[in-house]
């Protein structure tokens, strides 16, 4: 690294630091914990105008609701049961509706939707009311959907579509659908280039079965270094929603398994605190903004305190502090595009993918 002048450093530290804040309260919108997406809605009455109404209101609190599941502890939603704040309250906590797809004839709205809250009200709320909650997001899981070969293309693409459409993406522990190219037994080698692509640290297969009136998927989760480890099974009846509807059950029960998994590791280092001094280094300026932007969004969730101690032409020491383990934090940053390695120096930040 070059060594620049003390003045230099002085002037290039404050603008890279007005640089790294002057979008903070963009980073909410772009890549939130707090923002829900992949609410389903429906609606009948009078009129289209009273249908959608009362569609948004029910995502309101449905988004509310998976929210909550998102960032509460398992234990504590059942201590103190699901929060059912008043319509107004809701409102007041929603930042946007985002309309994902939409059908709607005189009487009826069906769609679904996408909605981002605001995380101090939210937070604020909660705890109030005893929740404590847990933020830290792991590294992706890539998903394989796997259909049964006899099943039919319509029950493969239903099976994909449950997870595609599920807005499983932005929770804790996102799960990012691989391309239909993958399918097969589980296999890490194969499936190790799709999760490169994902920034993903495993791969989860969830491969169907239906017999009679009665979905299940068998889940198995791969990854570097060690053998398939057996996710279990998540079972659903095709009821009164059909094959659909069964099949959007048993994604939301294998995402619900996952999370609360993730949440319980999180839970047991979420008091941790710890301050890092790292060098980001990079070959140019672009390289140098993705790394800024990558700590401006994990500081949504896990880091504080952000100074850029120096700045010079071919790399910056930032410090930081943040809440969990190592492990935890270089998961965080990776899917923020930032790499976090040790190597002779300490700690070094790297846009990922250069």
């Amino acid at each position: 690294m070059n060594r620049p002048s003390i003045a230099g450093i002085a002037a290039a530290a404050a603008l890279a630091f007005c640089a790294l804040f002057s979008g903070a309260a963009s980073a909410q919108g772009r890549d939130s914990v707090y923002a829900v997406s992949g609410v389903a809605v429906d609606a009948t009455a009078a009129s289209a105008t009273e249908a959608q109404a009362q569609a948004f209101a029910a995502g309101y609190r449905t988004a509310f609701e998976r929210l909550v599941r998102r960032v509460a502890l398992p234990d504590d939603l059942a201590r103190l049961g699901m929060p059912r704040p008043d319509a107004a309250q809701l409102e007041r906590m929603a930042i946007s509706l985002d309309i994902e797809n939409e059908r709607r004839s005189a009487t009826r709205y069906v769609g679904r939707v996408g909605v981002r809250f605001n995380d101090g009200l939210v937070r604020t709320y909660l705890r109030q009311i005893g929740f404590s909650l847990i933020e830290a997001r792991s590294a992706p899981i890539l998903v394989a959907p796997i259909a049964p070969a006899g099943a039919g293309n319509d029950a493969a693409v239903a099976w994909r579509a449950a997870w595609e459409q599920g807005g499983y993406d932005g929770e804790l522990a996102p799960l990012v659908v691989a391309p239909v190219t993958l399918g097969g037994a589980p296999d890490w080698r194969a499936a190790a280039p799709y999760a490169q692509l994902a920034s993903a640290a495993s791969a989860l297969y969830a491969s169907l079965r239906i017999f009679g009136g009665t979905a299940t998927a068998d889940l198995v989760e791969v990854g570097p270094g060690g053998p398939p480890r057996d996710r279990g099974s998540v079972t659903a009846r095709v009821g009164a929603e059909g094959l659909e509807g069964a099949l959007r059950s048993l994604a939301a029960q294998a995402n619900e398994r996952v999370q609360n998994e993730w949440k319980s590791r999180a839970a047991s280092v979420t008091g941790q605190r710890g301050r890092v001094s790292a060098s980001a280094l990079y070959s140019n300026e672009a390289d140098w903004e993705r790394i800024k932007s990558g700590l401006e969004a994990a500081a949504a969730t896990m880091i504080s305190e952000i100074r850029i101690e120096a700045v010079a032409r071919e790399g910056a020491l930032v410090s930081f502090t943040f809440v969990g383990d190592a492990g935890q934090l270089a998961a965080e940053l990776r899917r923020h595009g930032v790499i976090m390695e040790q190597n002779a120096i300490g700690p070094v930040l790297r846009a990922a993918g250069r």
